[in-house]
């Protein structure tokens, strides 16, 4: 084997490792981003759970909204979209705050 080709497989290998070890961290990433993505989902999930908005939608926790009820699904879609229509164009800093000081004394009289 000629040195020239040696040197090229032995390129070709270091390469090879390059892009195994960039796959990795790309995925690492991905993963990453799954799993704060689910995060946020679970946490939303416990907001919906301190307002009266499931009881309203007859949800039961543990049911499977996709599956075996879209019903309560469509129904809790229609009012957030409703009550998203409801809000004003822009809302204000100070329209925020008085969101934000509403969420704040509900979260503190869940604990």
């Amino acid at each position: 084997m000629t040195d020239s080709l040696k040197k090229t497989k032995i390129e070709i290998n270091r390469l090879l490792a390059q892009k195994a070890a960039l796959q990795h961290k790309m995925k690492k990433q991905e993963n990453s981003k799954r799993k704060a993505r689910t995060r946020t989902l679970i946490q939303l999930g416990r907001l919906f759970d301190l307002t009266p908005l499931l009881a309203i939608c007859n949800i039961e926790l543990g049911e499977d909204l996709q599956l075996d009820h879209p019903d309560k699904s469509a129904t809790l879609l229609g009012i957030l979209s409703h009550l998203c229509d409801q809000l004003p164009e822009h809302l204000t800093d100070q329209d925020l705050a008085d969101f934000k000081s509403v969420g704040e004394n509900l979260l503190k009289e869940s604990r």
